[in-house]
């Protein structure tokens, strides 16, 4: 999916856009809309986090000179984001689980299936990205 000489095909470029909205809109959905308290530090790392996924899908689609840098930061902090989710996801589960036993056991196994539904959007999506886009444009 290249074009002759390494660059990153037109077709490649939307997919990396796809991937970016979509990933948007399940991170800003899942912090405005699914979590039912507010705290400030998750709020403004998820609107900037998504601003900063559909001014990359927008800029790849509009075929932007700098579309291509700015998908790369993109997926970059999603990754160093998603990556940092999911580990303190994992403690998180890990304490609940050994702190207050059974009862805790409930909220450990939440905190496990909230991990496995940040994996795909917020892990392997923007690695592949990295992958697809490090080639020499």
């Amino acid at each position: 999916m290249s074009e002759p000489g390494g660059a990153p095909s037109r077709r490649g470029l939307l997919v990396c856009a796809a991937g970016s909205f979509v990933s948007a809109v399940l991170v800003l959905y899942g912090v405005f809309g699914a979590l039912p308290a507010r705290w400030a530090p998750v709020d403004v790392t998820a609107g900037a986090m998504g601003a900063l996924l559909v001014a990359s899908a927008s800029a790849l689609v509009g075929k932007l000179r700098f579309a291509v840098p700015l998908a790369r930061v993109a997926a970059l902090a999603s990754l160093g984001i998603g990556l940092l989710l999911v580990l303190v996801l994992a403690l998180t589960a890990s304490y609940l689980a050994g702190i207050y036993g059974p009862t805790g056991k409930g909220g450990a196994t939440v905190m496990v299936f909230v991990a496995a539904l940040a994996v795909p959007y917020l892990i392997a999506i923007p690695a592949a990205q990295l992958l697809y886009l490090g080639k020499k444009t």
